[in-house]
């Protein structure tokens, strides 16, 4: 048997086998549906009698006529969404559904990658072939039904526009925002249980949330009517409260830019006052020092006046004293008497020298700085100034 022939039939095997399981579990899934749908059958006869005797329109809720069987997306999307081969989700590009002619459909990708693993197959058995041939035979990996194309026409191969259909219901119904129920798995939460004040799925309905056992369950689009006016008046408080909160925020703000300049104003006022009494400070100390040198020298002047006849006294004193003890020791007798009448002269000529003050006991001078306001000066600048905030 050739090597394709293998080939084909251990991959075709291959697709056969996945195929068989997948129907198995698409078996399985409709077995627990059913199973859901009796029990659910069973609770509603329960709860509100047979439907030969009690009239649908009249004896029950609203709400529980309105329910429905919810299908499972994910298994959905996974059995007719994605393309069988590369368990890709289709699209209208690259992953375009591509309906072969015996009416199974794969995506344009995969079509294209069969193309070309079987035209270098072909060119790999000859060296006729020196490149890819313009067309061969693929068969659908389903029914294994061959179709003898060229690369241009499986780009021509009609869209599954069922596909292309329920992809764009699926977008726009956004599936991807549908919220799922963490008990139950892959079942949406399409119910609200109003004294739990949480959403449900399906399946709670039928086993948690009872109505028999109090719960008032209602689909979330009934709740949401329900509930949408006291959530846009509590959403309008909060409007108005945050509208005020956000004018004292502003408010704040501009206060709190208006502190700091008031900050420096206040800064330069106090800088500038004490500016002015350091300055009336210095002032009065310049005086100060102004008055203690005139004074100072004014009695530096005087002593060295004092000093001045002082010196003179003492040298004409001391001139006649040698002058007569010199005539003494020499024993003449006429210098003796014209020194010692000159002597007596000088004795008897008064020197006025002002002596030593009351106070003092010789001729020191001193000065005294009376200070005698400086305790009050300094009470009255631990008191200066004042801050007043309005």
């Amino acid at each position: 048997m050739p090597y394709r022939t293998y080939y084909d039939l251990w991959r075709g095997q291959n697709q056969e086998d996945e195929i068989v399981e997948e129907m198995g579990e698409e078996e399985e899934d409709m077995q627990k549906l059913d199973e859901k749908l009796k029990q659910f059958e069973e609770d509603e006869l329960t709860t509100y009698g047979s439907s030969e005797n009690t009239p649908i329109d009249d004896d029950i809720p609203k709400a529980t006529r309105k329910r429905n069987i919810v299908f499972d997306e994910e298994r959905f999307e996974e059995t007719f969404l994605k393309c069988m081969i590369c368990r890709e989700v289709y699209d209208e590009d690259e992953k375009a559904p591509k309906m072969l002619p015996c009416h199974h459909t794969f995506c344009l990708d995969c079509l294209n990658q069969m193309f070309r693993v079987e035209g270098e197959y072909r060119q790999s058995l000859t060296s006729a072939f020196r490149s890819m041939p313009m067309a061969v035979k693929i068969c659908c990996p389903t029914c294994r039904d061959g179709l003898i194309c060229s690369d241009q026409d499986i780009k021509r191969l009609p869209n599954d526009t069922t596909i292309l259909e329920l992809l764009n219901y699926i977008k726009l119904t956004g599936k991807s925002d549908v919220q799922y129920c963490s008990k139950h798995k892959m079942q949406p939460l399409n119910f609200f249980c109003e004294p739990c004040i949480t959403p449900v799925c399906c399946d709670c309905t039928v086993l948690d949330h009872k109505e028999k056992n109090g719960h008032i369950v209602m689909n979330v689009e009934e709740a949401l009517k329900k509930y949408t006016p006291v959530l846009d008046e509590t959403i309008t408080e909060m409007d108005k409260s945050i509208k005020t909160v956000e004018e004292k925020k502003q408010a704040l703000e501009k206060a709190a830019e208006n502190i700091e300049q008031i900050q420096k104003e206040l800064a330069v006022q106090v800088r500038q006052t004490f500016d002015r009494i350091r300055d009336a400070i210095d002032e009065r100390e310049r005086e100060l020092f102004n008055m203690s040198e005139h004074e100072i020298d004014k009695k530096r002047n005087e002593i060295g006046d004092q000093l001045a006849i002082v010196h003179d006294r003492e040298s004409l004193l001391a001139k006649d004293r040698n002058n007569l003890k010199s005539a003494k020791d020499t024993k003449d007798i006429s210098a003796m008497f014209t020194h010692h009448q000159s002597a007596r002269e000088a004795l008897g000529r008064k020197v006025e020298i002002p002596g030593p003050s009351r106070a003092t006991k010789d001729f020191a001078v001193s000065f005294q700085f009376n200070s005698r306001a400086e305790n009050n000066i300094r009470s009255t600048i631990s008191v200066f100034g004042d801050v007043s905030f309005k």
